[in-house]
């Protein structure tokens, strides 16, 4: 175990130390989350409420109390419950401000599986799970009885009530009138709003005994508005002939007790405020007890007959009360003391085990250094000794490198002299006038190819001096705009015949840069015989200079920019990075035209190298390609060995160039090839071959070897070569592989697996020769395989000998069509399967003479043109005498076993009449069908 797992243990020990006694502490307890939606503070009833429920938590440590205080607004207390109920509340106590306003939300909370337990008010539903409060309307009968008794059965009475709306207003109201009213002699001759406050009840009072000062008794709805009543009273000067009766009687220094004791008021209603019994009842709602839905608390009447007396006993609970908490909260502070002297004994503990356990760390890691270091010591010397090794080998491979170059560079040399005997004799023989049209061509045509594999053999020559810091740069300052123009000029024919758009213009008149005339030529021709290469037909290309500025290394300087551009198919961005590498290709399926060799590019970068300038390409696929040459102005960056004095005449044959290059001749194959076409005239007796070959050189030449005995057909790619085969059907095809858009390979598959064109022979044709390339080739089904280079009289008897299988194939269906019962090895499974199907269906049909060509199409799949074609390449019979045949043949079998006449099996196999039955039959077997009974019935015998 190494020590950093030993140390991961060791700290998991550590935590799951900690953590399992406070988990084991917690394990079975379930905590509660109660939110109180209060209406309202501002009285001290309110506060008392507040302060009772928060005194009974003591007795319920699994609860947690959320307070919410609406300020007594309607619509805050409707967001103060949402938001409850967005913090996972498990019950709600609420105590609404207004009835019908808080109904809504309050059932809402209620329909969504929170208990709600309503306090001291209620809404106008049903949707609550438990009620607690006061009797309102028992509390305004109770306040009636005692005025009535004060009163002796008649007076004048002042009503000041809560706030309109809310529960305890509207009942205390109702139970104070329903017994007035029963005693005639007692009025009430108003009801004042004083919305539970005493500002607003004192100021109403005070403006009623304006009008009306003869009163006799005040009753309020709570004992603050009961005291506001009485400020209003003493005011006035009459406080002493009326008796104030208040609702509440809530001890403390400012609640209705304290108030009868002082004589504000003469009685007062005893309200429980049920905050203590809240949390009970909550407690047994969230546990599953059993408990009442209405839970209404008793009241009492105080007065100055025993407010003493219950003064005495509030102070003695208060007292009692705030006793409890201060222990409950010195308990709490024990509890946390506890816990944290628990905590930093742990933590000591742990600091303890962990510096016995990272001393034992330590000594093993001190044995583990000792063991490594011992290590690493054999594995310097061991490293020592394969650097040793690698610098030998490095040296040998050096010497072998440059043995290698030395061989390159030579056999270079020695290529170009028998290139030179080959090119100058054949130069000479084309001069002389009295060659055939035919030697002319194959001359010229081995004349191109020297040349070409000249100019190739001259771009690796090239190369390898950049490589070698062999190639000198001889710069000179001169006009780059008009050296750029030459250049495009000599184009401008290669572009007309193409029907290139090939434009050239310049952001500048001119612009003098140092650059050797030699290289920017060899690398300008190159970009745009690639740039006009790959544009098709109708395309554009462009060549434009400007004045620019660019990042050389890390240095920003002012260059000339070239801008070689064309609309052609663009580059794969996967394959950007990599064009400037030696010998790359984008591979030949992503292009429409055959690669080059893969160096042009990279000895164009390495002559812009020499220049201290830069090249680089943006391109898309299907849009276009961009080159950027990029060199730099003035002087500076060259050496003085780079640098010419003086501008040497710059002789270089710039148009016999183009004339010469790959661009130029490969236009020129191509239109030769269009002016051979003409020469190999179809004849209808030769058989049709269809050579699939992009290379214009090597299709002429398969053509004039195979022209005189058969019928040419020509494509560039496999996608073409379908598109030909589908208008005209060939006997047998020859093709490349390496090809673009759609190679040899894919072709050969592909036409193999299709119904339609599989009994077509196919002679693979290509320079790749290893046993694994041709057997790739034969597993695709090709029917031949022949490396390039190739013997013409071998391609001519391999092409005549499949021709005339076929052919012998067609001759012995045509004796005996039902012969594939038999012999199966003469046709591919597919050809096979395909005359099985037809014979089938015809079978199916035979007694119908109208049977036709579109009905047998229709259920083999195939389209008419296609059954025909493939029927009268496999049998060399129309599909009319290919169906007579197969019902002649049912004809022999029905002849001897059925004992029919032969007008009755003429007739079941759909034949018009007996005597045209008797003439095809004896066209087909030199009988005719009477004899061939006799016949047959003399051999049993």
């Amino acid at each position: 175990m190494t020590g950093r797992k030993a140390l991961n243990i060791f700290w998991m020990m550590m935590l799951i130390s900690f953590f399992v006694p406070a988990v084991a502490e917690t394990e079975g307890k379930k905590n509660y989350v109660i939110g109180f939606s209060q209406c309202t503070t501002d009285d001290l009833w309110r506060r008392t409420m507040d302060k009772e429920m928060q005194n009974e938590l003591i007795y319920f440590p699994s609860m947690k109390l959320i307070i919410r205080d609406a300020e007594a607004s309607s619509e805050k207390q409707i967001q103060d419950i949402r938001e409850l109920m967005l913090k996972g509340i498990d019950l709600l106590i609420v105590s609404p401000n207004e009835s019908e306003p808080l109904t809504a939300v309050v059932s809402e909370v209620y329909q969504k599986g929170i208990p709600v337990i309503l306090i001291d008010r209620n809404i106008s539903s049903d949707y609550y799970t438990a009620f607690l409060g006061g009797n309102n309307l028992e509390i305004g009968q109770e306040a009636a009885k005692m005025a009535v008794e004060q009163l002796k059965h008649a007076g004048r009475i002042i009503e000041i009530k809560g706030l309109e709306g809310s529960s305890p207003a509207l009942d205390r109201h109702k139970g104070f009138m329903d017994v007035i009213s029963k005693h005639p002699g007692i009025e009430v001759i108003s009801s004042l709003s004083g919305n539970w406050e005493k500002g607003t009840a004192r100021e109403a009072l005070y403006n009623a005994l304006k009008t009306d000062r003869n009163i006799d008794l005040v009753f309020a709805h709570n004992d603050v508005m009961a005291i506001g009543a009485h400020e209003a009273l003493t005011e006035a000067g009459i406080r002493d002939q009326v008796f104030i009766i208040g609702v509440d009687g809530v001890p403390g220094p400012e609640g209705g007790l304290q108030a009868v004791m002082d004589g504000k008021i003469d009685a007062t209603l005893l309200y429980p405020t049920g905050g203590g019994n809240a949390l009970s009842l909550a407690n047994k709602i969230l546990g599953r007890e059993a408990f009442q839905k209405e839970n209404l608390l008793n009241t009492l009447v105080i007065n100055a007959n025993n407010v003493k007396a219950l003064k005495y006993q509030t102070d003695v609970i208060i007292n009692l009360s705030e006793r409890i908490a201060f222990a409950k909260k010195n308990l709490d502070q024990q509890i946390e003391r506890y816990y944290s002297q628990r905590f930093w004994l742990i933590v000591a503990l742990s600091s303890l085990l962990l510096i016995i356990f990272l001393a034992s760390l330590l000594l093993r890691a001190y044995r583990n250094k000792l063991r490594a270091n011992q290590i690493l010591e054999n594995q310097k010397k061991e490293i020592t000794r394969q650097s040793d090794e690698m610098m030998l080998i490095s040296r040998k491979l050096e010497e072998v490198t440059k043995a290698k170059l030395v061989f390159f560079t030579n056999i270079s040399h020695e290529i170009r002299t028998p290139l030179t005997l080959i090119i100058g004799p054949l130069e000479n023989m084309l001069s002389h006038s009295k060659l055939k049209v035919d030697e002319r061509n194959q001359l010229q045509m081995m004349l191109k190819n020297a040349n070409r594999l000249l100019r190739l053999i001259n771009q690796l020559m090239d190369l390898r001096k950049v490589d070698n810091d062999k190639m000198q740069l001889q710069a000179c300052e001169d006009d780059l705009v008009s050296f750029v123009e030459e250049i495009k000029q000599a184009f401008d024919e290669l572009a007309s015949n193409k029907k290139i758009e090939f434009v050239y213009t310049s952001d500048v008149s001119s612009v003098r840069v140092y650059f050797d005339k030699e290289k920017l030529d060899k690398i300008l021709i190159n970009l745009i015989s690639n740039a006009l290469k790959f544009t098709s037909q109708g395309g554009f290309v462009g060549i434009h200079v400007r004045k620019s500025h660019h990042y050389f290394g890390a240095e920003r300087r002012e260059a000339v920019e070239i801008e070689i551009s064309d609309n052609g198919p663009g580059i794969p961005v996967k394959h950007q990075q990599r064009i400037f590498e030696r010998f790359f290709q984008v591979d030949q399926k992503e292009g429409s035209v055959s690669p080059g060799t893969g160096i042009g590019l990279t000895l164009a970068k390495g002559l812009i190298d020499l220049h201290k300038g830069d090249i680089t390409v943006s391109s898309k696929e299907g849009i276009g390609s961009s080159f950027f040459i990029y060199l730099q102005i003035g002087r500076d960056h060259l050496s003085d060995e780079e640098i010419k004095l003086q501008d040497a005449a710059f002789d270089n044959p710039t148009h016999e160039i183009i004339r010469k290059t790959d661009l130029a001749e490969d236009y020129a194959d191509y239109s030769q090839t269009i002016a051979n076409s003409g020469k190999f005239k179809f004849q209808d007796e030769k058989p049709l071959i269809l050579i699939v070959e992009d290379n214009p050189d090597v299709s002429v030449f398969i053509q004039s070897s195979l022209s005189d005995h058969y019928n040419i057909m020509t494509a560039a790619n496999g996608a073409e070569a379908f598109e030909r085969m589908y208008v005209q059907e060939p006997s047998l095809i020859i093709s490349d592989v390496l090809m673009p858009v759609m190679d040899g390979l894919e072709f050969t598959r592909k036409l193999k697996l299709d119904i339609r064109t599989c009994h077509i022979p196919v002679i693979l044709l290509t320079a790749r020769s290893s046993y694994d390339q041709k057997l790739e080739g034969l597993e695709t089904g090709a029917d031949s395989y022949i490396p390039k280079p190739f013997n013409t009289k071998h391609l001519q008897v391999r092409v005549r000998q499949l021709i005339e299988n076929r052919q012998r194939i067609r001759k012995y269906y045509q004796q005996d069509p039902l012969f594939l019962a038999r012999d199966e090895g003469k046709l591919s499974q597919l050809d096979s399967n395909f005359l099985k199907k037809c014979a089938a269906v015809i079978e199916v049909h035979l007694s119908e003479n109208d049977y036709s060509v579109e009905q047998l199409s229709a259920e083999v799949g195939l389209s008419r043109v296609h059954v025909y074609r493939k029927i009268k390449h496999l049998t060399g019979l129309s599909v009319s005498e290919f169906v007579r045949n197969i019902k002649l043949k049912k004809a022999t079998v029905l002849l001897v076993e059925s004992g029919r006449t032969v007008a009755e099996v003429a007739y079941d196999l759909g034949f018009s009449s007996p005597s045209y039955f008797s003439k095809c039959f004896r066209e087909q077997y030199n009988i005719s069908p009477s004899e061939f009974i006799s016949q047959q019935a003399d051999n049993e015998s």
